[in-house]
């Protein structure tokens, strides 16, 4: 049970982490790139948040604590995105 919540956790927080930090980049990159250039930028960095959750997943102590981290994490992420589309006025 153990390895399946770290499994489910690597593979859905990685993939929301990811996801989320590549929303973020795509909105605050825009001020120092071309908006295409920035997309690219972003989701071509928003890969090592996904390879070092997947590490932090297996290196963490329990598997509830990496859920816990990976949620944060995510959490606070996903904050950052809607507060960079208030402020950019942009959706994503």
């Amino acid at each position: 049970m153990e390895i399946a919540l770290r499994v489910a956790t690597a593979v859905g927080g990685g993939y929301a982490l990811a996801a989320g930090t590549a929303a973020a980049l795509s909105l605050a990159l825009p001020a120092v790139q071309d908006r295409a250039e920035a997309v690219l930028t972003a989701t071509m960095a928003a890969l090592l948040p996904c390879v070092l959750t997947v590490v932090m997943v297996f290196a963490a102590a329990s598997a509830l604590r990496a859920l816990a981290w990976t949620a944060g994490l995510t959490a606070a992420v996903w904050a950052a995105v809607s507060l960079l589309n208030s402020m950019t006025g942009t959706g994503v």
